[in-house]
């Protein structure tokens, strides 16, 4: 109890301490500040590349018996939602006027509906303008289409309604006969501003065999609606098409009396399942390789969750700076109160009291200021984004952190860790300054003193 009293009281004494509380502070606020961008940077990424896959993906091209694989996987414990899909790389043709294009894309075909329900197909993704700015607002409705439904198709589709509706009342059908619209795709938003190019144009995309022809036939289509996944790598080469219409595509449509191919299926796993369980189970049982979406698009994550740690490290390396401020401090402190020290000990206050005392006082120091700057620096993170919106200032280049607004998290774990290496450090800086002070001698101490 002497040591704490002791403590307590020079800290609220000594001017300098609060020199000393100021560098805890700062120097536990500044990491939990980084570090909360880096995570929330990573967080944001893992997300959106998480969107791009499914929990376990099927990876069998050529595989065919579609309609009873499927019922195979959906029977498998722990296997929430199945949805097949082909992909294969190919070059997209845009034909304007006199101006031609060529862009490397990927297309993939799925079921529109199966995709949605395995929560891919997010509202979120959907409908983003096709410009840089990523804080546009969405595509209106009359700019857009519905999936795979077009503007166009969504007329045609009225006007066949009518027509039914004509036909059930005994009117004679008194509206022309629509033409059929061109099937309709989703693209990438990535792939089509650096191309200047907008839902509503008409491209041709051919998937080359590998021996200087096509895979199969041509796909003419109509640019449906913008996908905004959130990884550039995605978003600039995504094409999803129909899966009938890309299956013709790809050449694995049914034919010659065999059935329709798919590059695999896609599935998501029951809420509590491991997906690297999961994609053991559906490998054994299949026979098929089946991979977790971390291992599709882990590498993504990795490198920054790398880039993070290094981080942390960098920023424990720079509160070791404290050292010499804490030392310097309490260092101050022995000389100042040396003959307090020696008062203490002539009346009895034994060497380890006057030590404890120190210690105990940077402990106090290290916590307190650790706690404030942990306070301080949620506090900024939780400002940036505000801070942004009112001056206008980018503080994140968004063509660099891809999302419109800076990524921060508020994980549970960074400030106790920062608070913990802060203590450490303080009292590595305090061991010295104490030991000085326990070695006092109360005798020589009252000869100055006199």
């Amino acid at each position: 109890m002497l040591a704490l009293h002791l403590g307590m009281r020079w800290l609220k004494r000594r001017r300098a301490s609060w020199l000393a509380l100021a560098a805890i502070t700062l120097t536990v606020a500044v990491p939990i500040i980084v570090v909360g961008v880096m995570q929330g940077w990573m967080e944001v990424t893992a997300r959106q590349a998480r969107a791009s896959e499914s929990d376990v993906v099927i990876v069998a091209p050529g595989v065919t018996g579609a309609d009873r694989l499927r019922d195979h996987l959906a029977a498998i414990p722990g296997v929430a939602a199945v949805a097949p899909y082909v992909q294969s790389w190919g070059v997209m043709n845009r034909n304007r006027g006199d101006s031609s294009l060529t862009i490397p894309c990927q297309i993939e075909g799925l079921d529109w509906e199966a995709d949605w329900n395995l929560g891919r197909l997010t509202a979120t993704a959907l409908h983003p303008q096709p410009v840089l700015d990523l804080s546009s607002p969405p595509l209106p409705p009359d700019r857009r289409g519905t999936g795979f439904l077009t503007p166009a198709w969504r007329s045609t589709t009225v006007l066949a309604g009518l027509h039914l509706a004509l036909a059930f009342g005994g009117l004679p059908a008194a509206l022309p006969p629509a033409q059929r619209p061109t099937p309709g795709i989703v693209c990438g938003r990535e792939l089509l501003y650096p191309h200047h190019m907008r839902p509503g144009e008409l491209v041709s995309i051919v998937v080359p065999n590998g021996t200087g022809g096509k895979a199969g036939a041509a796909l003419q289509a109509e640019i449906s609606d913008t996908l905004g996944i959130g990884v550039i790598e995605i978003d600039r080469f995504l094409v999803l098409a129909p899966l009938p219409l890309a299956q013709r595509t790809l050449g694995m449509q049914a034919k010659n009396g065999n059935s329709a191919k798919l590059s695999g299926w896609r599935l998501s796993a029951q809420p509590g399942t491991d997906p690297y369980r999961l994609a053991a189970l559906v490998s054994t049982d299949t026979g098929l390789f089946a991979e977790t979406w971390q291992d599709l698009r882990g590498n993504l994550v990795k490198g920054m969750q790398v880039q993070r740690n290094i981080g942390i490290l960098v920023m424990i390396l720079i509160q070791f700076i404290t050292v010499f401020i804490v030392y310097a401090v309490f260092s101050t402190m022995v000389v100042e109160l040396r003959h307090d020290i020696g008062v203490l000990r002539g009346i009895g206050a034994r060497r380890r009291d006057i030590a404890w005392a120190f210690i105990l006082a940077g402990l106090i120091a290290c916590i307190g200021g650790g706690v404030l700057g942990w306070a301080l620096g949620w506090g900024v993170l939780a400002a940036l984004n505000p801070f942004s919106h009112l001056t206008g200032i980018s503080l994140f280049p968004q063509d660099v952190i891809y999302t419109p607004e800076a990524p921060t998290s508020y994980a549970w774990w960074i400030p106790p860790m920062f608070i913990g290496s802060m203590t450490v450090i303080g009292l590595i800086a305090v061991a010295l300054p104490a030991w000085r002070a326990a070695r006092v001698d109360p005798i020589e101490t009252l000869r100055e003193g006199a």
